[in-house]
């Protein structure tokens, strides 16, 4: 148990991707296919940050074994889903409020969690900087006409986007920085950006598919180029909103002649760059991928704005 607190992100993936795994196929119908196997990278990422886990927890002897007892143990469990067909649904209502207490949940654990590692200005950074980062992404997405998040308990007061969704990015970049900063090797900003953009891909992949045809986001009709029943500018726009924003956020705490207050200062005032990167970004690759119907929609914003 100890271990397993200590190291609570990583089973907080696997953890994840159990649950989706577990919805998908018994809670909905019919059930997810494509869940058998998206979920699988959650698993994997889970599984290689065991190893990192292992290896600190035991500095090379008996690592393979420790790492082989608990990587069994986790796959056992996470394929359980697999092995029977129960079938018990549940209605889009009792779905969503299940997701939003879980997300809050996540969160004071994760954030209790903080105390085994984080000091000072670290929660600063962590529960407040990304948080703010969240909160903009999450109803950017909404007032952009991307998405919708009715039917929710929790709203943040003049904001379309419900507390649960933004806490949700806390919640993944937690595991990211946690992987980063406590398990990986030291590594330059850039590359700690590409990880976390890795890691919160491998929860957001399965997760997206299953919280789609659940409604608990809704997407715009005329949105097309679907992969696994969710528009493909998602998953663009998720990689091009942890890549920037990873990399800034570890290029600017490197920064030795700063102090603390003035580097987070700096960092929220870098914002406006880091959401224009994001922007020219998913704007290029949805011209790459063809991908019409998302750019209309930026330029349906646009235009109600008197920009274009």
């Amino acid at each position: 148990m100890k271990f397993l607190w200590k190291n609570l992100p990583v089973f907080f993936i696997w953890f994840v991707g159990l649950s989706v795994l577990n919805n998908g196929l018994h809670h909905i119908v019919p059930q997810l296919e494509s869940i058998r196997y998206l979920s699988l990278l959650s698993l994997a990422a889970s599984l290689t940050l065991l190893w990192f886990a292992c290896r600190k927890e035991r500095g090379g002897e008996g690592t393979v074994r420790m790492y082989l007892l608990w990587a069994a143990g986790m796959t056992a469990v996470y394929l359980t889903p697999l092995l029977h067909g129960l079938s018990l649904p549940l209605d889009e209502k009792t779905q969503r409020l299940w997701y939003e207490f879980s997300a809050l949940a996540q969160f004071v654990i994760l954030f209790v969690h903080g105390r085994t590692w984080l000091v000072r200005w670290d929660w600063v950074w962590v529960f407040g900087v990304t948080l703010v980062f969240g909160l903009i992404l999450e109803n950017g997405g909404i007032v952009l006409g991307f998405f919708s998040e009715p039917g929710y308990l929790l709203y943040i007061p003049g904001l379309p986007a419900p507390l649960a969704t933004a806490l949700g990015w806390v919640n993944v970049l937690y595991c990211t920085f946690f992987a980063v900063e406590k398990l990986l090797p030291p590594m330059p900003a850039a590359a700690k950006g590409l990880v976390c953009t890795l890691i919160g891909l491998s929860l957001d992949i399965p997760f997206d598919p299953v919280a789609t045809r659940l409604g608990w986001w809704v997407w715009d009709p005329s949105l097309g180029a679907k992969i696994w029943g969710v528009p493909a500018v998602n998953f663009i726009a998720w990689f091009w909103a942890l890549f920037p924003y990873g990399t800034a956020y570890y290029w600017v705490r490197q920064w030795k002649n700063y102090g603390e207050g003035r580097k987070v200062l700096l960092m929220v005032g870098s914002f406006p760059v880091i959401l224009m990167v994001e922007f020219l970004g998913v704007v290029a690759s949805l011209s790459l991928t063809g991908d019409r119907e998302s750019i209309l929609i930026f330029k349906r914003f646009f235009s109600f704005l008197g920009l274009m």
